[in-house]
């Protein structure tokens, strides 16, 4: 078994959400319970209302970008997926379709598979290169695999 995803992955998919989330959360709520003497640019409507939709745009970004990341580790005949919390076995033979988006030394690999599972119909990580490339040299039947199911752009 050989992980595939990125170290950054944990950073990205738990850190930034949660310090966003609480930090803006909070700031927001404050603007929207201060006292308007004491802070008046702050709790101005012209201020407070295009940061609250600021907050909920970069939420709704932060939702469907980062927080669906997922831990994915390779092996000969099978992967294993996890969220953090739980971790899922799953088949080469799911796999109906990948996606890959380059981004720098990383790459965004999406995985679509042919049905529903745990975990969705689609499995999002970062993939390391490096790590990848290995995994495809060590196990060339898995590699293979994973090649032909490659959607070119």
């Amino acid at each position: 078994m050989m992980r595939v995803s990125s170290n950054f992955t944990l950073f990205f998919k738990l850190f930034i959400p949660t310090v966003w989330i609480v930090f803006f959360t909070l700031f927001t709520g404050a603007l929207f319970l201060a006292d308007p003497q004491q802070l008046p640019f702050l709790t101005s409507p012209v201020f407070k209302f295009p940061f609250l939709v600021g907050y909920i745009l970069f939420f709704a970004l932060l939702r469907y970008t980062l927080m669906p990341l997922k831990r994915v580790e390779m092996g000969p005949d099978y992967y294993y997926v996890s969220n953090y919390f739980a971790t899922y076995k799953l088949s080469y033979e799911d796999i109906a379709s990948i996606r890959i988006y380059p981004l720098g030394r990383l790459q965004m690999m999406i995985l679509d598979l042919k049905g529903k599972s745990s975990l969705g119909s689609k499995i999002s990580f970062l993939a390391s290169r490096q790590l990848f490339a290995i995994f495809c040299a060590q196990n060339p039947d898995a590699g293979d695999k994973l090649q032909s199911l490659i959607v070119k752009k």
